[in-house]
């Protein structure tokens, strides 16, 4: 019979402690958000466009790049990446009757990062390089004979953009004109 007595208490014990310790356990896990309440991820083709203008605000010329994006939990800070262009072999000497070269690397960089949801707004870093050779005709010519001038325009920034509609994100002079240069993103969701 003492044995039961037992028993029996320690279950009415347990049922009486089950709400506290829920209620503790509660407690413990509050401001953390379930797996299952965070916001889904979803998905953006982002098209970049890189536009030169003349002095007259006219295009003369438009490189498209597209990549796919995800939207990114905190704390997921991956870029996702374009590169494009040519290793440009350039002569840096001779040593022994050999000619040294030194291979530099044209054309376009992209890295898009940090990828975030707002409205009805797009978020993300943006890093753009474009890099290329100088005209011929160029008033800048470089002090070695016969050597390249080298052009590049860089950006870092965090941009907010509205989805689906064309953003001019950057815009910068040209060295060799009195055009400019700007790159343009437009965010498309995909279903």
């Amino acid at each position: 019979m003492p044995m039961r007595k037992t028993a029996a208490v320690m279950m009415f014990v347990a049922v009486a402690m089950a709400p506290v310790c829920l209620a503790a356990q509660d407690a413990g896990t509050a401001g953390q958000t379930p797996a299952s309440q965070t916001a889904p991820q979803h998905f953006y083709r982002l098209n970049l466009v890189v536009k030169e203008l003349n002095e007259a605000g006219k295009v003369v010329n438009t490189r498209s790049y597209f990549m796919t994006v995800g939207t990114e939990a905190p704390g997921f800070n991956v870029p996702q990446i374009i590169r494009t262009g040519s290793r440009v072999p350039i002569v840096t000497g001779t040593s022994g009757g050999n000619t040294q070269i030194q291979y530099i690397d044209l054309g376009v960089k992209f890295d898009v990062r940090n990828v975030r949801e707002s409205g009805d707004s797009l978020s993300f870093g943006l890093r753009a390089e474009i890099s290329s050779i100088a005209n011929a005709n160029s008033e800048v010519s470089s002090p070695l004979r016969g050597e390249p001038v080298i052009r590049q325009n860089s950006w870092d920034s965090a941009v907010a953009i509205p989805i689906g509609k064309p953003t001019v994100v950057s815009s910068s002079d040209d060295l060799d004109s009195k055009g400019k240069m700007q790159v343009e993103v437009t965010a498309t969701k995909v279903e």
